[in-house]
């Protein structure tokens, strides 16, 4: 058996992979990256210096169709958007499909995800099948009709007639201060982003970044912010959902006359707002992470 293990560079599949090399062996464990080609090059060093550590052997996927992000936002002629996360499909999951059908081994695939991140990651199991939702519903129309799954069904279907590939989530019920607390443990330390006050990493920046988390990246890493700016003039449109700040400040106007949020907006919005609370604001901060790190 072939233990795969979905390393994204956040703390979660990075406690993930040292407890599948410690469970597993290490020359049954291969990390695998999906790589959006729009992650931060931080993430990218952690990815490769981590692994290097633990001696594992990394393998990294992209989309054979898309030259990551702003390729895909290109072709699609509009970016993915909070209730059509098509980065996610093209970049992550269908690239990954992809590499699990041209391994001739069963497979125990691991993921690093918590049950309290989020509403849907609570509703997740701790273990299933990789494929379950090609075999069996994950959800019904409005006729009761049942809902698969349905890229390269008729390959999956031949693939697990030969091999089997489980799923387990080893940290499902631990919390981020475990995670970090079991990376420290074992010699490692997490993602440096998560220093300069990133609660997550990942695509840089995400269409679901909060405020706060963009005002860092504004900040801090003008080159990417940059490429955001560029892409939204190339294909006239947000990169953010319109609303994502307040009616007032929003600029951009779509060819039906409605108003929305571009990246210029949202800079000087965040930037203006930062500018009140620091008139207001006597302290500095003792460590900008939100997991206290530096304690």
């Amino acid at each position: 058996m072939k233990v795969l293990v979905f390393y994204s560079g956040g703390k979660d599949s990075q406690a993930a992979l040292i407890l599948s090399i410690e469970r597993y062996g290490l020359n049954n464990c291969t990390a695998v990256f999906c790589d959006t080609g729009w992650e931060n090059p931080i993430t990218y060093n952690h990815i490769t210096e981590t692994c290097k550590d633990l001696s594992v052997k990394l393998e990294i996927i992209k989309s054979k169709k898309y030259n990551g992000m702003i390729d895909l936002a290109f072709k699609r002629k509009r970016f993915p958007s909070t209730k059509a996360r098509f980065c996610t499909q093209e970049l992550k999951i269908i690239p990954a499909i992809d590499f699990i059908l041209n391994q001739n081994d069963n497979l125990l695939i691991i993921e690093g995800i918590r049950r309290n991140e989020s509403n849907a990651r609570s509703k997740m199991n701790a273990e299933c099948t990789y494929f379950k939702y090609y075999f069996e519903p994950y959800d019904f129309d409005k006729k009761g009709k049942p809902k698969f799954y349905t890229y390269r069904k008729k390959d999956i279907i031949k693939w697990c007639e030969k091999y089997n590939a489980d799923k387990l989530r080893p940290i499902f019920n631990w919390s981020a201060i475990d995670t970090i607390n079991f990376i420290k443990k074992k010699k490692q330390d997490v993602n440096p982003l998560y220093y300069m006050g990133f609660s997550r990493v990942g695509c840089f920046p995400c269409i679901m970044n909060n405020h706060s988390g963009l005002k860092l990246i504004i900040e801090n890493h003008p080159e990417q912010w940059n490429a955001v700016k560029a892409a939204e003039i190339g294909l006239n449109s947000s990169f953010f959902k319109p609303d994502y700040i307040p009616f007032r400040f929003r600029t951009g106007i779509t060819s039906a006359g409605k108003r929305y949020s571009t990246a210029e907006d949202i800079e000087r919005y965040i930037k203006g707002k930062n500018n009140t609370i620091d008139l207001f604001d006597t302290e500095t901060p003792g460590c900008l992470s939100v997991y206290n790190l530096c304690e």
